[in-house]
């Protein structure tokens, strides 16, 4: 982690609301280049729509966002395309398209942004992804024939074609068995320390949060009520905050 320089991204006073219900209230975080922040909560706590604030599928009702120092409040569709282009996104569902062959789905990232690279050279990125994920032979395979593991690495390779600066995770872990899930927590630790990239995990898996993430924030009803590692939240003074971070032992 680098603390020199501006944060790879702030959250200042961000607040959003649906339906008169707010899911985030006056959130504020930062976090360094090449740090691993875990957002920790249970479902509607409004982690997810933190991390669409954060790619500006989503505008805040108040308060400022800037990722790699560019206030994206308001950015136009030109801009916000540029600063996407920096920034991989890891889905719960991991959003492959189901009519393409893992390989093709792979490809799609850097045939759509990348129109000038040789085949050749596409073929090469998309092969050493797989690779790099254990799954350089299934490239042939359509969605439908993979495990639930095996999606969630297909669309981390995918999230990390462009060669992205910044990671956001969409509980990485959900839906997996223990086993499974330990050897997707890896690949993440892998991804950060060969890369150095920032990620933003969102997760309501303690367990996750502890073994990645350098800092962890715990949102509860839209308020981040606790930022630290886990041994600072360990002796935090909220009950609520030590009994999430108790299931982590």
């Amino acid at each position: 982690m680098n603390g020199d320089g501006p944060p790879a991204i702030a959250f200042r006073e961000v607040s959003r609301s649906f339906g008169g219900r707010a899911v985030l209230n006056n959130v504020s975080f930062e976090v360094a280049p090449g740090e691993a922040f875990c957002l920790l909560g249970r479902s509607g706590m409004g982690k997810s729509v933190t991390l669409k604030l954060t790619i500006g599928l989503m505008q805040p009702d108040a308060g400022v966002i800037c990722v790699e120092n560019e206030d994206i409040v308001g950015m136009d569709e030109d801009g916000l395309s540029k600063v996407r282009s920096r920034i991989g996104f890891l889905f719960q569902s991991a959003a492959l398209f189901d009519s393409f062959s893992l390989h093709d789905n792979l490809a799609v990232p850097l045939k759509r942004l990348r129109k000038k690279m040789p085949d050749e050279e596409i073929e090469a990125i998309v092969q050493k992804s797989l690779d790099d994920v254990g799954l350089g032979k299934d490239g042939h395979k359509s969605p439908a024939e993979l495990s639930g593991g095996m999606r969630k690495r297909a669309g981390l390779a995918r999230a990390l074609m462009l060669d992205p600066s910044i990671l956001l995770v969409d509980e990485p872990v959900s839906g997996l068995d223990r086993v499974t899930a330990s050897e997707i927590d890896d690949l993440l630790l892998s991804v950060r320390k060969k890369y150095n990239t920032t990620m933003v995990i969102v997760t309501h898996d303690t367990r996750e949060a502890h073994r990645v993430g350098d800092r962890v924030g715990v949102l509860d009803n839209g308020n981040l009520i606790a930022v630290g590692s886990m041994e600072e939240l360990a002796k935090h003074q909220r009950a609520l905050v030590r009994a999430l971070v108790s299931e982590a032992e």
